[in-house]
């Protein structure tokens, strides 16, 4: 049965058209296999958080809060802070985990962000370090899938590098040493416009090549999706590096065609970082914080 909110899957006359224009490279909306549709991407969103973000990719709405708290690091990474992830998705979000349930894709969509934000390198864990041992910085993020029209690989991983790039640390100063009786003292500021940014611009984002037909397409749409064989997700950052390369789907991915996309996939990273980054940076200095990529 079609969850509540579902699209309708598609008859086949509808899937034969969708295929053909993949094809003719000549999608249903108009754009080409490697066209992404446009964006719009906001920032400061979410009173009270310390750091937000909202992307829409055509009727894909992706939010991202992000908050921080102090906690004990880990004991084998005591100069760190950390990052964790939580995601939950509108029903009929994704064709590829309707079989399998929401909670899989949410689980997924967890997975591929921790791999792409937290352990990728790409971020400077010590500068979320407090007290050696003792306090760090927790960044929790939080993503809400809206409303889903594909590629939420892609969106929600642009969302994330917007929202931890909005994010500002509480500025804070340390009295006391470890000899006195109090112990070492954090005094944190409450005033946001104190926070510190954290340097985020190593973070990669989500490239998706999905095959349809024996051919491969940028940012799908959902009736794409429903004709999908296998998908390729590339995590790529404003220099280029791939930091992981992750398939989805049943079907398999043509070796011959991966070093293509992989060219691709690095072009296409380069410039959703850069604009993303130039996006984030112009909504700081000139409220309202909006701006149509």
């Amino acid at each position: 049965t079609t969850p509540h909110n579902s699209p309708m899957p598609l008859s086949k006359a509808e899937a034969k058209f969708v295929k053909e224009g993949v094809r003719a490279n000549i999608r249903s909306d108009g754009r080409g296999r490697l066209d992404f549709r446009d964006m719009v991407l906001q920032t400061g969103v979410i009173p009270g958080c310390n750091g937000s973000a909202q992307l829409k990719l055509a009727e894909t709405d992706v939010l991202v809060g992000v908050k921080v708290d102090l906690a004990e690091p880990s004991p084998d990474f005591p100069e760190e802070g950390s990052l964790r992830f939580s995601v939950e998705c509108c029903t009929g979000a994704s064709f590829e985990f309707e079989s399998r349930g929401i909670d899989i894709l949410n689980l997924e969509l967890e997975r591929c962000l921790d791999r792409v934000m937290a352990n990728s390198g790409a971020i400077d864990l010590k500068k979320l370090g407090v007290i050696s041992g003792q306090q760090c910085w927790v960044v929790y993020v939080d993503v809400l899938i809206l409303s889903s029209g594909g590629n939420l690989f892609d969106a929600a991983s642009i969302a994330t590098k917007a929202a931890l790039q909005d994010m500002r640390l509480p500025k804070f100063t340390l009295s006391g040493s470890e000899e006195d009786e109090t112990g070492i003292e954090i005094e944190i500021s409450d005033d946001p416009e104190q926070g510190v940014a954290l340097d985020v611009s190593a973070l990669p984002v989500c490239v998706s090549f999905t095959k349809i037909d024996g051919v491969y397409v940028l940012d799908t749409t959902l009736a794409e999706e429903q004709c999908a064989d296998a998908r390729l997700t590339f995590a790529v950052n404003q220099n280029g590096h791939v930091f992981t390369v992750q398939k989805g789907g049943v079907g398999g991915v043509d070796p011959e065609a991966v070093t293509d996309m992989l060219q691709v996939a690095r072009r296409v990273g380069v410039g959703l970082c850069e604009s993303v980054h130039r996006c984030v940076e112009r909504l700081h200095l000139s409220p309202p914080k909006s701006f149509l990529e």
